[in-house]
């Protein structure tokens, strides 16, 4: 038997897809997806104490290994799809040991 969406129905946990990111053509859907990821894990970082650097800017530590697991993709590709983001200027990434700190510009 089917169960459809009722008023009562609980809904699962979800993440925020923004909606500027359909207009980036120039963005794969990896990419894209992985922005979402990024910007739900920095409103963690938003609510936590410790989590902005000098500037005052918000910023995750999340190593492209652990990336790679949660998206279900290659590290090559979480690689790609981090360049892109950084081209578009929606992220900015800074090294850190085996992973890397990452502030979302937008």
């Amino acid at each position: 038997m089917t169960q459809f969406l009722t008023q009562d129905s609980l809904i699962p946990p979800y993440m925020a897809f923004p909606r500027f990111l359909l207009d980036k053509e120039g963005l794969s859907e990896t990419a894209k997806i992985l922005y979402t990821i990024l910007l739900d894990r920095a409103r963690l970082s938003q609510k936590n104490d410790g989590w902005t650097d000098e500037r005052g800017h918000v910023f995750i530590l999340f190593p492209i290994k652990n990336l790679a697991e949660t998206m279900h993709k290659s590290e090559m590709s979480m690689k790609t799809a981090l360049a892109a983001l950084e081209k578009e200027n929606l992220i900015f990434r800074k090294r850190q040991g085996a992973g890397f700190l990452c502030n979302i510009v937008k």
